[in-house]
């Protein structure tokens, strides 16, 4: 697999880490935990090339935001739906926020007890979930050669926060596109006022499954490596 993942890369010129994401029932051995929240121990796997890690109550993030998303606090919806509305005037009020929460995919019963590790995916992982850290063009191409084979039509939320994208295709099977939330970009990003996540880039995450699908896909579709057997129209020069 690790020639098919470099062509691919190359194909889609991606030049950032591709990132596994796996839920353990321990910590792994001899690497630091980081003081993080979920969305900067995404970022710091992505940018830093490290592995990180969270979870369990000896092994905690810091953003209750992702402690309620992800199941593992007992923080009630009241209270972040007061913070979306009050503090962070994300929604009008809490029956729109209320519709923006009960559409979130529920993490799986089994993150609420393990530990989620994330890093650089190696050749014979096999993650639970694969996240990409992509341009709009190379999100194209990407949902074009998972739906070279079988048709899945995309599903995207207003508003999802960053850190859902280490589960969602867990919890609906489905393949999950993120802006990366303008918190996480705006505020929890920036460190000396310089931002963590670069402008134009998103996240894709989906099941290690429609990965591999997808890899199967690259010699095969136009979105990959096949070059269609057209010719351009020839236009007027755009300056």
């Amino acid at each position: 697999m690790k020639t098919t993942i470099m062509q691919f890369k190359k194909a889609l010129k991606i030049g950032s880490e591709i990132l596994g994401v796996f839920v353990q029932k321990t910590a792994p051995a001899k690497t630091k935990h980081y003081r993080d929240t979920a969305c900067t121990a995404l970022a710091r796997a992505f940018l830093n090339r490290k592995t990180t890690f969270f979870g369990l109550k000896n092994h905690p993030q810091l953003c209750p935001g992702a402690d309620y998303f992800f199941g593992m606090a007992g923080i009630k919806t009241e209270e972040i739906a007061k913070v979306y509305v009050k503090k962070e005037r994300v929604f009008k009020n809490k029956n729109i926020c209320k519709k923006f929460l009960a559409a979130i995919p529920q993490p799986p019963f089994f993150l609420k007890k393990g530990v989620i590790v994330i890093k650089p995916l190696q050749t014979r992982d096999k993650p639970a979930i694969v996240v990409l850290l992509i341009n709009p063009g190379q999100a194209s191409r990407i949902l074009g050669l998972l739906n070279f084979d079988q048709y899945n039509p995309l599903e995207i939320l207003p508003n999802q926060p960053s850190c859902i994208s280490l589960f969602a295709p867990l919890a609906n099977g489905k393949t999950h596109l993120n802006f990366i939330d303008y918190y996480d970009r705006d505020y929890q990003g920036k460190f000396q006022s310089k931002s963590v996540w670069p402008e134009e880039k998103m996240l894709i995450s989906l099941k290690f499954r429609d990965f591999e699908r997808m890899l199967g896909n690259l010699g095969k579709s136009s979105q990959g490596k096949f070059r269609p057997k057209l010719s351009p129209v020839k236009v007027d020069r755009i300056e």
